[in-house]
Protein backbone atom coordinates (compact mmCIF):
# COMPACT_ATOMS: atom_id res chain seq x y z
CA UNK A 1 0.00 0.00 0.00
CA UNK A 2 1.03 3.32 -0.44
CA UNK A 3 1.52 5.87 2.46
CA UNK A 4 -1.81 7.59 1.84
CA UNK A 5 -3.42 4.73 1.47
CA UNK A 6 -1.80 3.21 4.69
CA UNK A 7 -3.08 6.15 6.78
CA UNK A 8 -6.51 5.82 5.35
CA UNK A 9 -6.86 2.62 6.77
CA UNK A 10 -5.55 3.60 10.01
CA UNK A 11 -7.77 6.65 10.39
CA UNK A 12 -10.78 4.16 9.68
CA UNK A 13 -9.87 1.90 12.37
CA UNK A 14 -9.06 4.75 15.12
CA UNK A 15 -12.47 6.35 14.38
CA UNK A 16 -14.14 2.60 15.24
CA UNK A 17 -12.29 3.56 18.33
CA UNK A 18 -13.69 6.68 18.76
CA UNK A 19 -16.91 6.00 17.83
CA UNK A 20 -16.78 3.04 20.90
CA UNK A 21 -16.02 5.38 23.45
CA UNK A 22 -18.80 7.71 22.51
CA UNK A 23 -21.44 5.03 23.34
CA UNK A 24 -19.67 4.35 26.62
CA UNK A 25 -19.40 8.19 27.61
CA UNK A 26 -23.04 8.22 27.04
CA UNK A 27 -23.43 5.16 29.05
CA UNK A 28 -21.48 6.83 32.01
CA UNK A 29 -23.85 9.74 31.41
CA UNK A 30 -26.93 7.29 31.98
CA UNK A 31 -25.70 5.24 34.57
CA UNK A 32 -25.07 7.27 38.32
CA UNK A 33 -26.52 4.57 40.68
CA UNK A 34 -24.27 3.71 43.60
CA UNK A 35 -25.08 0.65 45.30
CA UNK A 36 -25.60 1.43 49.09
CA UNK A 37 -24.73 -1.55 50.58
CA UNK A 38 -26.49 -0.60 54.20
CA UNK A 39 -29.72 -0.61 52.61
CA UNK A 40 -29.75 -4.35 51.12
CA UNK A 41 -31.79 -6.68 52.58
CA UNK A 42 -29.18 -9.75 51.33
CA UNK A 43 -25.46 -9.57 49.51
CA UNK A 44 -24.78 -12.17 47.31
CA UNK A 45 -20.89 -12.76 47.39
CA UNK A 46 -19.48 -14.11 44.02
CA UNK A 47 -16.51 -16.60 44.33
CA UNK A 48 -14.27 -16.94 41.30
CA UNK A 49 -11.10 -19.11 42.41
CA UNK A 50 -8.91 -18.24 39.39
CA UNK A 51 -6.24 -20.44 38.13
CA UNK A 52 -3.00 -21.48 39.58
CA UNK A 53 -2.41 -21.39 43.38
CA UNK A 54 -5.82 -19.54 43.26
CA UNK A 55 -7.88 -22.66 44.53
CA UNK A 56 -5.70 -22.97 46.95
CA UNK A 57 -5.63 -19.71 48.13
CA UNK A 58 -9.32 -19.08 47.66
CA UNK A 59 -9.92 -22.39 49.99
CA UNK A 60 -8.21 -20.31 52.99
CA UNK A 61 -9.94 -17.73 52.36
CA UNK A 62 -13.17 -19.03 52.07
CA UNK A 63 -12.47 -20.67 55.33
CA UNK A 64 -11.92 -16.97 57.23
CA UNK A 65 -14.70 -15.58 55.45
CA UNK A 66 -17.03 -18.73 56.78
CA UNK A 67 -15.99 -17.99 60.54
CA UNK A 68 -16.12 -14.42 60.58
CA UNK A 69 -19.55 -14.08 58.86
CA UNK A 70 -21.15 -17.49 60.07
CA UNK A 71 -23.81 -15.42 61.61
CA UNK A 72 -24.71 -13.55 58.71
CA UNK A 73 -24.79 -16.90 56.38
CA UNK A 74 -26.92 -18.18 58.84
CA UNK A 75 -29.26 -15.51 59.03
CA UNK A 76 -28.97 -15.34 55.12
CA UNK A 77 -28.01 -11.90 54.92
CA UNK A 78 -24.95 -13.12 53.06
CA UNK A 79 -25.01 -15.66 50.31
CA UNK A 80 -21.62 -17.57 49.54
CA UNK A 81 -21.73 -18.14 45.83
CA UNK A 82 -18.89 -20.23 43.97
CA UNK A 83 -19.04 -19.33 40.18
CA UNK A 84 -17.29 -22.16 37.76
CA UNK A 85 -15.73 -21.96 34.57
CA UNK A 86 -13.07 -19.09 34.79
CA UNK A 87 -10.07 -21.49 34.73
CA UNK A 88 -7.56 -21.21 31.96
CA UNK A 89 -8.45 -24.42 30.14
CA UNK A 90 -12.09 -23.54 30.20
CA UNK A 91 -11.26 -20.22 28.83
CA UNK A 92 -9.07 -21.27 26.02
CA UNK A 93 -11.48 -24.03 24.67
CA UNK A 94 -14.12 -21.45 24.28
CA UNK A 95 -11.42 -18.69 23.06
CA UNK A 96 -13.36 -16.10 25.60
CA UNK A 97 -11.30 -14.77 28.10
CA UNK A 98 -14.47 -13.81 30.40
CA UNK A 99 -17.29 -16.52 28.65
CA UNK A 100 -20.65 -15.54 28.49
CA UNK A 101 -22.32 -17.31 30.89
CA UNK A 102 -19.16 -16.66 33.58
CA UNK A 103 -20.10 -12.95 33.26
CA UNK A 104 -23.84 -13.50 33.65
CA UNK A 105 -23.39 -15.31 37.24
CA UNK A 106 -21.24 -12.66 38.14
CA UNK A 107 -23.76 -9.67 37.16
CA UNK A 108 -26.19 -11.60 39.73
CA UNK A 109 -23.38 -10.97 42.65
CA UNK A 110 -23.10 -7.93 44.26
CA UNK A 111 -19.18 -8.65 45.88
CA UNK A 112 -17.11 -10.97 43.82
CA UNK A 113 -13.74 -12.21 45.23
CA UNK A 114 -11.23 -13.80 43.02
CA UNK A 115 -8.04 -15.26 42.85
CA UNK A 116 -5.15 -14.97 39.90
CA UNK A 117 -6.51 -15.39 36.33
CA UNK A 118 -3.59 -16.37 33.82
CA UNK A 119 -3.16 -13.90 31.05
CA UNK A 120 -1.79 -15.44 28.53
CA UNK A 121 1.85 -13.74 27.13
CA UNK A 122 3.80 -14.50 24.09
CA UNK A 123 5.67 -17.45 24.10
CA UNK A 124 3.10 -19.22 26.44
CA UNK A 125 2.32 -21.23 23.54
CA UNK A 126 -1.40 -19.76 24.81
CA UNK A 127 -3.64 -18.08 22.57
CA UNK A 128 -3.35 -14.34 22.83
CA UNK A 129 -6.43 -14.00 24.83
CA UNK A 130 -6.62 -10.56 26.60
CA UNK A 131 -7.20 -9.90 30.16
CA UNK A 132 -9.62 -11.19 32.25
CA UNK A 133 -9.49 -8.76 34.79
CA UNK A 134 -9.72 -5.92 32.47
CA UNK A 135 -12.67 -6.96 31.19
CA UNK A 136 -13.95 -7.64 33.96
CA UNK A 137 -13.71 -4.11 34.87
CA UNK A 138 -14.95 -2.42 32.44
CA UNK A 139 -17.55 -4.68 32.16
CA UNK A 140 -18.82 -4.37 35.86
CA UNK A 141 -17.68 -0.68 35.43
CA UNK A 142 -15.45 -1.48 38.51
CA UNK A 143 -13.45 2.07 37.86
CA UNK A 144 -12.10 2.54 41.59
CA UNK A 145 -9.17 0.50 43.04
CA UNK A 146 -9.19 1.03 46.38
CA UNK A 147 -6.02 0.15 48.57
CA UNK A 148 -5.67 1.40 52.22
CA UNK A 149 -2.52 1.05 53.67
CA UNK A 150 -1.83 1.53 57.70
CA UNK A 151 1.25 1.55 59.56
CA UNK A 152 -0.07 3.44 62.98
CA UNK A 153 3.66 2.88 64.43
CA UNK A 154 4.77 5.19 61.70
CA UNK A 155 2.11 7.60 60.95
CA UNK A 156 0.99 6.19 58.02
CA UNK A 157 -2.71 6.06 56.89
CA UNK A 158 -2.91 5.91 52.90
CA UNK A 159 -5.96 4.85 51.20
CA UNK A 160 -5.43 5.02 47.57
CA UNK A 161 -8.14 4.79 44.98
CA UNK A 162 -6.93 3.95 41.13
CA UNK A 163 -8.72 4.80 38.69
CA UNK A 164 -9.20 0.91 37.20
CA UNK A 165 -10.64 1.49 33.25
CA UNK A 166 -9.00 4.05 31.11
CA UNK A 167 -5.77 5.60 30.39
CA UNK A 168 -3.44 2.77 28.63
CA UNK A 169 -5.52 0.17 29.64
CA UNK A 170 -9.14 0.37 27.49
CA UNK A 171 -7.32 0.26 24.74
CA UNK A 172 -4.38 -1.71 25.57
CA UNK A 173 -5.37 -4.62 22.78
CA UNK A 174 -6.57 -1.98 20.12
CA UNK A 175 -3.63 -0.40 19.22
CA UNK A 176 -2.79 0.29 15.17
CA UNK A 177 0.12 -1.50 13.31
CA UNK A 178 0.14 1.29 10.48
CA UNK A 179 2.90 -0.81 9.23
CA UNK A 180 6.21 -2.70 9.94
CA UNK A 181 8.31 0.47 10.45
CA UNK A 182 5.09 2.15 12.91
CA UNK A 183 2.79 1.21 15.86
CA UNK A 184 0.36 3.28 17.92
CA UNK A 185 -0.86 2.52 21.10
CA UNK A 186 -3.30 5.04 22.81
CA UNK A 187 -4.39 6.68 26.44
CA UNK A 188 -7.87 7.03 26.72
CA UNK A 189 -9.32 9.95 29.46
CA UNK A 190 -13.04 11.05 29.33
CA UNK A 191 -14.51 13.85 31.29
CA UNK A 192 -16.85 11.45 32.91
CA UNK A 193 -14.14 8.38 34.06
CA UNK A 194 -12.13 11.15 35.37
CA UNK A 195 -14.65 13.14 37.82
CA UNK A 196 -16.21 9.50 39.05
CA UNK A 197 -12.70 8.51 40.69
CA UNK A 198 -12.38 12.25 41.77
CA UNK A 199 -15.70 12.45 43.07
CA UNK A 200 -15.05 9.27 44.99
CA UNK A 201 -11.61 10.56 46.44
CA UNK A 202 -13.33 13.81 47.88
CA UNK A 203 -16.23 11.91 49.32
CA UNK A 204 -14.13 9.37 51.60
CA UNK A 205 -11.85 12.40 52.63
CA UNK A 206 -15.24 14.24 53.80
CA UNK A 207 -16.18 10.85 55.16
CA UNK A 208 -13.17 10.45 56.84
CA UNK A 209 -12.13 13.88 58.09
CA UNK A 210 -9.30 14.15 55.37
CA UNK A 211 -8.84 17.92 54.23
CA UNK A 212 -6.46 17.61 51.41
CA UNK A 213 -6.82 15.70 48.27
CA UNK A 214 -3.92 15.49 45.32
CA UNK A 215 -3.71 14.81 42.04
CA UNK A 216 -0.75 12.27 40.62
CA UNK A 217 -0.04 12.45 37.04
CA UNK A 218 2.74 12.56 34.50
CA UNK A 219 1.09 15.91 33.30
CA UNK A 220 4.16 17.52 32.44
CA UNK A 221 4.99 14.45 29.45
CA UNK A 222 1.57 13.47 28.76
CA UNK A 223 -0.38 17.10 28.29
CA UNK A 224 -3.56 17.06 27.31
CA UNK A 225 -4.82 13.42 29.12
CA UNK A 226 -3.35 14.28 32.48
CA UNK A 227 -3.89 17.83 32.24
CA UNK A 228 -7.44 17.22 31.65
CA UNK A 229 -7.08 14.65 34.51
CA UNK A 230 -6.08 17.43 36.98
CA UNK A 231 -8.57 19.92 35.71
CA UNK A 232 -11.18 17.19 36.49
CA UNK A 233 -10.23 16.64 39.89
CA UNK A 234 -10.01 20.48 40.18
CA UNK A 235 -13.37 21.30 39.24
CA UNK A 236 -14.99 17.94 41.47
CA UNK A 237 -13.25 19.31 43.88
CA UNK A 238 -14.90 23.09 44.18
CA UNK A 239 -18.11 21.11 45.25
CA UNK A 240 -15.68 20.39 48.64
CA UNK A 241 -14.61 23.87 50.05
CA UNK A 242 -13.44 22.41 52.81
CA UNK A 243 -10.73 20.13 51.19
CA UNK A 244 -7.51 21.86 49.60
CA UNK A 245 -6.54 20.28 45.91
CA UNK A 246 -2.86 19.81 44.91
CA UNK A 247 -0.81 18.51 41.59
CA UNK A 248 2.60 16.69 42.26
CA UNK A 249 4.68 14.58 39.37
CA UNK A 250 4.96 10.86 39.54
CA UNK A 251 8.31 10.63 40.12
CA UNK A 252 8.07 13.43 42.97
CA UNK A 253 5.28 11.55 44.41
CA UNK A 254 7.06 8.23 44.52
CA UNK A 255 10.29 10.44 46.48
CA UNK A 256 7.52 12.13 49.04
CA UNK A 257 5.99 8.94 49.68
CA UNK A 258 9.14 7.97 51.33
CA UNK A 259 9.50 10.27 54.19
CA UNK A 260 5.53 12.17 54.11
CA UNK A 261 3.32 10.41 56.15
CA UNK A 262 0.76 12.95 55.80
CA UNK A 263 -0.58 11.23 52.61
CA UNK A 264 -4.06 9.46 53.13
CA UNK A 265 -5.97 8.79 50.01
CA UNK A 266 -4.25 8.56 46.78
CA UNK A 267 -7.19 8.00 43.95
CA UNK A 268 -4.87 6.81 41.15
CA UNK A 269 -4.77 6.24 37.23
CA UNK A 270 -2.25 3.91 35.51
CA UNK A 271 0.45 5.68 33.28
CA UNK A 272 2.89 3.19 32.35
CA UNK A 273 2.76 0.28 34.73
CA UNK A 274 3.00 3.60 37.23
CA UNK A 275 0.48 4.56 39.11
CA UNK A 276 -1.24 8.25 38.58
CA UNK A 277 -3.01 9.09 41.03
CA UNK A 278 -5.29 11.70 43.18
CA UNK A 279 -5.32 11.74 46.77
CA UNK A 280 -6.83 12.83 50.16
CA UNK A 281 -3.89 13.68 52.55
CA UNK A 282 -4.47 14.98 56.54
Amino acid sequence: MTREEQIKVAQEKFAELIRSEFDRIEAMKADKEVTDFSTKEKIVVGILPGDGIGPIIMEQALRVVNELLKDEIASGKVEIRTIEGMTIENRVAKMESLPADVFEECKKCDVLVKGPFVTPRAGDGLPNLVSANSLLRRGLQLFAAVRPIRIPDKGIDWTFFRENIEGEYIWGNKGIQVNEDLAVDFKVQTAQGSERIARAAFEFAKKNGKHNVTVVTNGNIVKLVDGNFIEAVKKVGEEYPGIEVQSVLVDAMAVKMIGNNRMQTPCQRMLSGVNTACGAYR
